[in-house]
């Protein structure tokens, strides 16, 4: 196995560390330990696409930028505790921007009749929950609707990459659906609402990167494989 293989496959087993260690501490109230891994979700899967990428692309720099988003919106709320939701949104919406503008092409390329009709499901479901989240949000309104809007559209675009961006995307809609309960909708109980949220957010995020990754044309093992030759062709 290449050694940038072997350093990317670790990277992956580290990234599945820090969430089950951050979802552990959230479970035990360990909020030191919360705040410690969160801020380092973004930065490991930003390695994970640089050990993977040949070469820095369109793809790989919006992806960079949608990391680097995620991550402020994972960090600096804790930093500033006043303001988190509007951080949070902020760094988020961002994110999904980038994302979309990342999943776009591949979307262009492989159109299908029933990934397009996957529109109607997530359009509902985001809109639903607008119209039930809209008292709650007070004035952060204008700033939801345009993250509901970005969110259904990433969610759309994810499925036409492939089965493991279909998934990370879906399951990124489902986690902000989450959050939104929480934030702007009174009276809603869910059990674990917090720790679900940060589930389908981690596992989420890596099968959206690992999908884009599988999605490259080449990656850092395969362009240059040992057992390829030189032919010369003579005129």
């Amino acid at each position: 196995m290449p050694p940038i293989r072997s350093v990317h496959l670790t990277l992956w087993a580290l990234y599945a560390l820090t969430v089950i260690v951050h979802i552990g501490a959230m479970m035990m109230d360990a909020e030191m330990m919360r705040r410690l891994t969160q801020p380092l979700f973004a930065p490991i899967l930003m390695a994970v696409l640089l050990t993977a990428a040949p070469r820095r692309s369109r793809t790989t720099t919006l992806l960079l930028g949608g990391l680097l988003c995620a991550w402020a919106g994972d960090t600096l709320g804790q930093l500033l505790p006043g303001p988190v939701q509007l951080l949070t949104v902020f760094g988020f919406l961002g994110a999904l921007i980038f994302y979309a503008a990342a999943l776009a092409p591949i979307w262009a390329r492989s159109r299908d009749a029933m990934r397009i009709a996957l529109a109607i499901p997530y359009a509902g479901v985001v809109i639903g929950l607008f119209v039930a989240c809209a008292d709650g949000a007070g004035p952060l309104l204008p700033l939801v609707a345009a993250y509901a809007v970005a969110l259904a559209t990433m969610a759309f675009l994810s499925a036409g990459g492939n089965g493991l961006t279909w998934t990370g995307g879906t399951l990124f809609l489902m986690s902000s659906s989450l959050l939104a309960m929480d934030w702007f909708l009174p009276g809603a109980s869910i059990a674990f609402s917090t720790e679900l949220v940060m589930l389908t957010y981690t596992v989420g995020h890596a099968l959206l990167i690992a999908g884009m990754v599988q999605a490259l044309p080449r990656r850092r093992w395969t362009s240059c494989a040992p057992s390829a030759a030189l032919v010369i062709v003579e005129n």
